[in-house]
Order: structure tokens, then C-alpha cells, then sequence
């Protein structure tokens, strides 16, 4: 089993992709509209409070999608969901493991091997394979995403 997968399925009896959105409350508060992919059980959604206003007027949510195992093709997945959260109007989307979250290490190299897709408006990238995700190429990416926040 992967390390991706044991991530997701943490909880033992149904799998968890954590999608975390940038951007303007009014947009990024709700969970974007899919189609065309496994749907999830449930969508639970969450703010994340920035009280040192680290980024600035923008707010953060995570939207936690619940299935019943690991979706079939999980690639596809997180290409629509990414694709659907900067559709909407998300300056950055990204998906990680459930407790990478933390405002002092957004996407900064000790939590580059927890990301495992991301989007803006300049493009999107995945890292579902373990090398890839440990790989500096992925930890440069990351960085430079936050960059041009």
C-alpha cells in the first residue's frame, strides 16, 4: 500500500481527500460543483481562522470529501475537483493529508511530501506517486505557488 493511500484511509472504514481553497470568503466557503467523477459520501467543510491575518483579505477552507473506499481513479479525482475550486473563482487550491494544515508551514518544504495536488490560475499539478511527492521538483513547486499569492 502507498503512503498515499494509508493517509487517506487513516480513519480504517472510509477514505478522506482534503481539499484546502484560497481565496474570497463568498466563494471558497462552499465545496465547488462536480461532475463527471465518483461523487462523495458527504462533504464536510471547515474555516480555518488566520489570526494573524497571514493572508491578508483572503480566507482559507477545507472541505474534507468523504468516500466509502478510495475512489477508482483517484488522478482523475483531483484533476476535477482542482480544476472545479479555481473554476469558481479559488486563487489556490490543494489537496493533502489530513493534519498538514497549519498556517506557519503553507505549502513550505517539511509539509511538500504531504501535498498531493494543486491549482491556480496559472496551471495544475499532481504528485499521487510517493518518489514524486518526496522530490525536490514537487517541494520547488509548491513554494513557487505561494510564491505568486
Amino acid at each position: 500500500m502507498s503512503e498515499l493511500v494509508e493517509a487517506i484511509t487513516w480513519l480504517g472504514t472510509e477514505a478522506v481527500l482534503c481539499l484546502f481553497v484560497v481565496g474570497d470568503a463568498a466563494v471558497v466557503s462552499q465545496a465547488p460543483v462536480v461532475s463527471g467523477v465518483e461523487a462523495p459520501r458527504v462533504v464536510k467543510s471547515y474555516y480555518l481562522d488566520d489570526p494573524d491575518a497571514r493572508l491578508g483579505g483572503r480566507v482559507v477552507y477545507e472541505h474534507d470529501l468523504v468516500f466509502s473506499a478510495v475512489p477508482a481513479n483517484l488522478e482523475s479525482l483531483v484533476r476535477t475537483w482542482l480544476d472545479a475550486a479555481v473554476d469558481a473563482g479559488a486563487e489556490l487550491a490543494w489537496f493533502a493529508f489530513e493534519g498538514s494544515f497549519h498556517f506557519d508551514h503553507l505549502l513550505t518544504p517539511d509539509v511538500a511530501d504531504q501535498v498531493y495536488g494543486i491549482a491556480d490560475a496559472s496551471g495544475l499539478a499532481t504528485a499521487l506517486d510517493d518518489a514524486h511527492r518526496a522530490s525536490d521538483l514537487w517541494t520547488r513547486a509548491l513554494e513557487n505557488r505561494l510564491k505568486r499569492e
